[in-house]
């Protein structure tokens, strides 16, 4: 009986799926679509809304490099690489007249940007914003924050790099036997409260997203915080069933074991912490609250 009942759900999926889609019929939207790390790792939503969708969004280049089978016949909207660049910024303020001079330009794309998607959403039209991995970690919602309040929006998450970096070891980052915290960061920024070395003191689990990430100065700060023989382990292409790889060392050896000016750009996480080994073994085996007995 529950497999009959399990069949007809799944039998009735797709026709309420476009019973909805007809009842959105003529209402716009902007959504954010997280497209996972590798093209299989897109969630099924992440593909209905990018089928339904009526103009596509990305990165310059994204899309011919990553996605082009998904364009069919819908428009293509690209955005610059270096469009967050100066956000939060008042133009006026910056004192080196260069910079001002692309902060001033920087604001106008965004502004006109957001203008086309605001026009294309209020005239019915679906906007899908395709962005890697999951848009909820560096990614781009910065457009959720610039556009008009009436505009109706969406974020459909995806697999992001943290998530398929750690299914690739095959160990789940909270359990390292006597931690339970992960601390998911990246290379210090002047300014920034919350540097590298504070969140070490508490030898929590450190996951690294690399972009310019400075190896050298890293480990020295690591081998303060970090006995010697700690694991590491570097993912390279997190999720792509061809090109992805481990490499693992400790804190002690890594910057003699890794040629970490080799490791493919902007496409590695570097993972510390004793969880690479021991799993989910715990320290606290005991469970701390029993269980109510089940009554038979």
């Amino acid at each position: 009986m529950i497999r009959c009942l399990v069949r007809l759900v799944l039998v009735a999926l797709p026709a309420l799926s476009g019973c909805l889609g007809q009842a959105q019929t003529g209402q716009g939207k902007f959504v954010i679509v997280g497209m996972g790390t590798a093209a299989d790792l897109i969630t099924v939503r992440g593909q209905r809304v990018v089928a339904q969708a009526d103009i596509l969004l990305a990165e310059e280049g994204a899309i011919k490099e990553m996605w082009s089978g998904l364009v069919g016949g819908k428009q293509v909207w690209e955005w610059p690489h270096s469009l967050r660049k100066f956000y939060g910024a008042d133009p006026a303020k910056v004192a080196n007249e260069t910079q001002r001079a692309e902060a001033i330009r920087l604001e106008a794309t965004r502004r006109d940007l957001i203008a086309k998607i605001t026009a294309a959403v209020r005239s019915g039209k679906t906007v899908a914003c395709l962005q890697g991995g999951d848009p909820m970690m560096y990614g781009m919602t910065l457009f959720l924050e610039l556009l008009p309040a009436d505009v109706p929006t969406e974020i459909v998450p995806g697999v992001g790099a943290f998530q398929a970096a750690s299914a690739a070891l095959k160990r789940s980052p909270p359990y390292g036997y006597d931690t339970n915290a992960v601390i998911l960061t990246m290379d210090d920024w002047p300014g920034r409260l919350d540097v590298n070395e504070k969140l070490m003191a508490a030898g929590s689990t450190m996951v690294f997203y690399t972009m310019n990430l400075d190896y050298p100065r890293l480990f020295e700060q690591l081998k303060r915080f970090y006995p010697p023989e700690t694991p590491v382990a570097e993912v390279c292409d997190a999720g792509d069933p061809v090109h992805q790889r481990v490499i693992r060392s400790t804190v002690g050896r890594f910057l003699a074991d890794v040629d970490y000016r080799a490791l493919p750009a902007n496409r590695h996480m570097l993972f510390v912490g004793k969880f690479l080994e021991v799993g989910q073994a715990r320290k606290d085996f005991t469970p701390r609250v029993s269980e109510p007995a089940v009554k038979k």
